[in-house]
């Protein structure tokens, strides 16, 4: 009777730790920071469909006066408990002002201080969980180990006033530029603070896996999430589902690191689709589809407005729904057999817009080129007509350049785009009657040739460069002199390519009009061209400058210039392709 007792009691053990092991919450919360409608009204809604857990924002609590700032926050507690909400985190303020890893002294002192009331005042609603940024942005390579050491020591001066409101500090991973960008980064933020935890962004990891993401994180530390899903480009906060997130191993590892607590969404999302989500974590609900076979379809099924021209040449224009965002794309193609096609130099007075240099040089259609110095109006890369140079490649320009394009013969029958660096240019081109320096390269003998994300890797000696030239007081500092920013932020681009058929491509990406061309990667333009058709295609000079025109159908793309989503916005550029 005794034995029995004992296999009874120790199988009761087992159940009990069994059970508390397995005990997780799958209780369903979201942010206010990405809830349209927000209000009473909504939350009473949300909550008896279903939403138990609601995250503060402070930004949204702030508002433009802190003076009132606690009286507002007692009043949206008051509204949460009406709602039947549970509040589980806070999200405190973040902003250019509010940076605790901030290289200035007095900036950092004060953004600390702040945060430190601000905490406080968060103590009305009781919070688990304290969500901070360990930094604002862009953060430039060689101030990184500073700021993060400025940022570890803030987190240690916070972390017992989060301490005294009950609640749990939680450093957040932000992606680009931001500090936390890795899981390396995060536990070195967090070094040494055995009370603060972290806060898992799913969709903020842009230079890092989410499998090497948790193999650098310690057991136990991630304390809260914000959920949502993205394309790994950039932060899209989507659905799950709507991403590229493999979901249920990325969960699975959420909570083998020991998260037990609820799933908070930082999606705008019903609750309903919510829980929908839920049932994509678990593994409930198995997803099958390709998102990059979707952007194909999207590509290949766009509304593609096609005007014939002359010689066998035609003009393109649409607008297609893919990367998670909107592509407005304008394409001239022409078989260069039938046409003469140069790169015009055109700079200081002589320089123009594309379609008024068209216009005046009797052209077929325009593109402009390649990058120069904005306020001379000289090209800054390498460029040479026959046996005249009009530019050589300035070293700030080399983390981008990596190529040539330019024509064989002086009728520019022949096109050609080659890899080439500063020092083979004349090794690479010394034949060809035209040569011009640009990058980078996007499509190579038919493949891909840029990654999909790009990072810090090609900033080379740019930086130093950049530095250099902020010495002699020539420029300042230029967050697009980051390959991080130039690579893989959404800008407008120009692109010039060609396929095996004989045809030339001009390409221009809208960008910076949201919704109606939003802009491409590098990866993204080249993934662009090479669906195009092209075999080879090369990256202009893109943002403001990247402008198409053709003498039938005039301006094809919408120029960024004078920031309205029209035709209009044109940019004077020095140097240009062309063909007659």
């Amino acid at each position: 009777m005794k034995r029995i007792i004992s296999l009874t009691a120790l199988f009761s053990l087992v159940a009990v730790l069994f059970i508390g092991c397995s005990q997780v919450d799958n209780s369903l919360g979201k942010s206010m920071g990405r809830w349209e409608g927000f209000g009473v009204e909504s939350m009473t809604q949300s909550h008896e469909a279903g939403l138990d857990y609601i995250e503060v924002t402070m930004n949204t609590v702030i508002g433009k006066d802190t003076a009132g700032v606690r009286d507002r926050a007692a009043l949206l507690k008051s509204q949460i408990d009406s709602a039947g909400l549970q509040i589980w985190s806070v999200h405190l303020p973040y902003s250019k002002k509010v940076d605790i890893s901030s290289i200035d002294s007095t900036r950092r002192v004060n953004a600390v201080n702040y945060v430190a009331d601000m905490i406080r005042v968060a103590a009305v609603f009781n919070p688990k969980y304290l969500v901070l940024h360990p930094s604002y942005e862009p953060i430039a390579p060689d101030e990184r180990a500073e700021r993060l050491e400025n940022s570890h020591e803030s987190i240690g001066i916070l972390a017992p006033v989060a301490k005294e409101i009950g609640a749990v500090l939680c450093i957040e991973n932000l992606p680009r530029t931001c500090l936390g960008r890795s899981g390396e980064e995060m536990m070195a933020l967090i070094e040494g603070y055995d009370e603060v935890g972290l806060c898992f962004d799913i969709n903020h990891l842009i230079y890092q896996s989410h499998e090497d993401y948790f193999k650098a994180v310690a057991k136990g530390k991630i304390k809260t999430v914000h959920i949502s899903d993205y394309d790994f480009a950039d932060e899209r906060h989507l659905l799950p589902g709507v991403g590229k997130i493999d979901w249920e191993p990325v969960w699975k590892n959420v909570r083998k690191n020991g998260y037990k607590g609820i799933m908070m969404y930082e999606t705008d999302a019903t609750p309903a689709e919510l829980a929908g989500a839920r049932d994509i974590l678990l593994g409930k609900v198995k997803l099958e589809k390709s998102n990059i076979d979707a952007d194909s379809l999207a590509f290949c099924n766009a509304d593609w407005q096609i005007t014939e021209l002359e010689r066998g040449a035609q003009a393109l224009y649409a607008q297609v729904p893919m990367f998670f965002s909107m592509q407005s794309i304008s394409v001239v193609k022409y078989p260069a057999a039938q046409f003469k096609s140069e790169v015009l130099h055109r700079p200081a007075e002589t320089a123009g817009k594309p379609s008024e240099i068209g216009k005046e040089i009797g052209a077929f259609a325009v593109l402009n080129a390649a990058y120069f110095h904005v306020k001379q109006l000289i090209p800054s890369v390498y460029f040479r007509v026959g046996e005249n140079l009009y530019g050589t490649t300035h070293p700030t320009e080399t983390y981008r350049v990596n190529g040539v394009v330019g024509f064989k013969d002086a009728e520019g029958k022949e096109m050609m785009i080659e890899y080439a660096d500063t020092t083979q240019y004349d090794a690479v081109a010394g034949d060809w009657h035209t040569v011009l320096a640009t990058g980078p390269m996007l499509v190579d003998e038919g493949k891909l040739v840029v990654p999909l994300l790009t990072g810090d890797d090609a900033d080379g000696d740019n930086i130093a460069a950049m530095q250099e030239e902020q010495k002699k007081g020539v420029v300042k500092h230029r967050t697009h002199y980051s390959s991080a920013q130039f690579y893989d932020k959404r800008h407008p681009r120009a692109a010039v390519g060609k396929d095996n058929e004989g045809n030339i491509y001009y390409v221009v990406i809208d960008g910076r009009f949201k919704g109606q061309g939003d802009g491409a990667s590098i990866y993204e333009t080249a993934y662009i061209c090479k669906m195009l058709g092209m075999t080879e295609a090369i990256n202009l000079d893109g943002g403001g400058s990247s402008a198409v025109w053709a003498k039938e159908t005039g301006v094809l793309n919408h120029p960024y210039d004078n920031k309205k989503f029209d035709h209009e916005g044109e940019r004077v550029v020095p140097n240009l392709i062309v063909a007659y």
